[in-house]
């Protein structure tokens, strides 16, 4: 609460005037976040591209909060965030998936977005630890693949999560068609 205050150019108390804690700024914030959210959203028809550009917005939104944002979202669910997760929702059974894949398509890319952290600041694999433990007994696929991983942007991965997951349900679909 004292950083908050501070960032706001308040004392502590006065914050306190307006907020009851850090539970209520938490669920402020994460109201705030989904009416940000919409607008981006509701045009969108296609599920890849909507689902792809929930993805990004989450990560851009929570990144560096993502846990503890996602516990305010959770105990102070309204009516706007169920309504986005509607839209995503319709948009991947009208595309072929059951409700519950389609659920669990949307708690999967939030997962995604949540873990990947920050843009500029995503999360690394632990590749030098992985050389240590390995040494020199490390086969040439796996050291090329560290070498690969080692050397790539840890944004890399939050892109190639999201690819993997799109490519995936596409595949789910298509199967479903034949």
């Amino acid at each position: 609460m004292d950083a908050i205050a501070d960032e706001l150019g308040v004392t502590t108390p006065a914050l306190y005037s307006h907020v009851s804690g850090r539970d209520e700024i938490l669920r402020l914030a994460a109201a705030e976040m989904i009416r940000e959210l919409e607008p981006v959203l509701v045009e969108v028809a296609d599920w890849r591209e909507w689902l792809t550009r929930w993805a990004t917005l989450l990560r851009a939104r929570l990144g560096e909060v993502g846990e503890e944002l996602l516990e305010a979202i959770d105990t102070s669910l309204d009516i706007a965030a169920l309504q986005l997760a509607e839209q995503g929702i319709t948009l991947l059974v009208a595309a072929g998936l059951g409700p519950d894949e389609a659920g669990h398509a949307l708690w999967l890319t939030a997962r995604i977005a949540f873990t990947a952290g920050p843009p500029g600041h995503g999360s690394r694999l632990p590749v030098e630890s992985a050389r240590a433990v390995i040494g020199d007994d490390a086969g040439p696929v796996m050291a090329e693949a560290l070498d690969a991983v080692g050397a790539a942007d840890a944004d890399d991965s939050f892109a190639f999560d999201l690819e993997v997951l799109v490519a995936g349900l596409a595949s789910r679909l298509d199967d479903q068609v034949r």
